[in-house]
């Protein structure tokens, strides 16, 4: 017989998000830190319906944790736009448990992909925990891969001067009493002169998490900048008290399409 929940598992997980007007930048088109935030609820609706997510974990002492974010923007939607954020499983590997995503507008044109690493960690160790079960539970539901690339280890950064300091603020927390993965990508775009984003716009996003930040820390953001145009950005936000690697980015620009 066939457990009627697991029955009602989706492979795909499919949101609806309208375009509001505080989700916007001054040329219409979506923040990436919007965006950021739709992928983060989509995959949170999606493990709440394969009963993987915060209240299913949670009673076992357990949580999700992003660890890494790829994302690829080839067109940003503008406000008042409608967009869909298709999530799937696309596996495990080692500690990860990976989940793509695809963001299209309402006639099925794909605008953006990401991929993305989670953890799961113990809640009071913050030990991360094998996810093999995940194989078991979930393995029938995985899908392929919206992008072939999949998100790396971010090389550290180099002898690169240091740049803003910003205090953690309560407003920066999330659920778990930690800074929010989206406040890092706010950050690390706030590092960037206000003429970067009038000129440019983002392609390419990468974002490795190596440790937490709470309220009360000061961090601060080093930045290499590329010779070559066509290079990334390289980030890595450190926590001033002990100037401990809290996360590593690197950022693709290119010159903005007009809207």
């Amino acid at each position: 017989m066939i457990n009627s929940k697991k029955a009602d598992r989706k492979k795909v997980w499919v949101d609806e998000y309208t375009i509001r007007s505080y989700e916007v930048d001054s040329r219409r088109k979506i923040t990436l830190p919007a965006l950021g935030r739709f992928l983060q609820e989509t995959a949170y609706h999606h493990a709440h319906n394969l009963e993987l997510g915060y209240t299913h974990l949670k009673e076992k002492n357990q949580f999700w944790v992003l660890s890494r974010l790829l994302i690829k923007m080839f067109n940003y939607p503008v406000w008042g736009d409608r967009i869909e954020v298709h999530t799937w499983p696309t596996g495990v590997e080692r500690l990860f448990a990976i989940r793509d995503f695809k963001i299209a507008d309402n006639s099925g044109i794909t605008l953006g992909v990401a991929v993305s690493s989670w953890i799961i960690l113990d809640s009071e160790k913050r030990r991360p925990q094998r996810p093999d079960f995940l194989k078991e539970e979930i393995g029938h539901l995985v899908g392929e891969p919206a992008l072939e690339e999949r998100p790396v280890k971010i090389p550290n950064i180099i002898d690169s001067p240091k740049g803003p300091v910003f205090p953690v603020r309560y407003s920066d927390l999330d659920l778990y009493n930690h800074v929010n993965n989206v406040k890092y990508i706010e950050w690390i775009l706030d590092s960037y002169p206000v003429e970067m984003h009038h000129e440019s716009e983002i392609s390419t996003f990468e974002i490795n998490f190596l440790s937490e930040a709470k309220y009360g820390n000061e961090i601060s953001i080093y930045t290499e900048s590329p010779d070559d145009a066509a290079a990334p950005f390289k980030h890595c936000i450190k926590r001033v008290t002990d100037e401990r690697d809290i996360c590593l980015s690197r950022v693709g620009w290119v010159v903005q399409t007009r809207i």
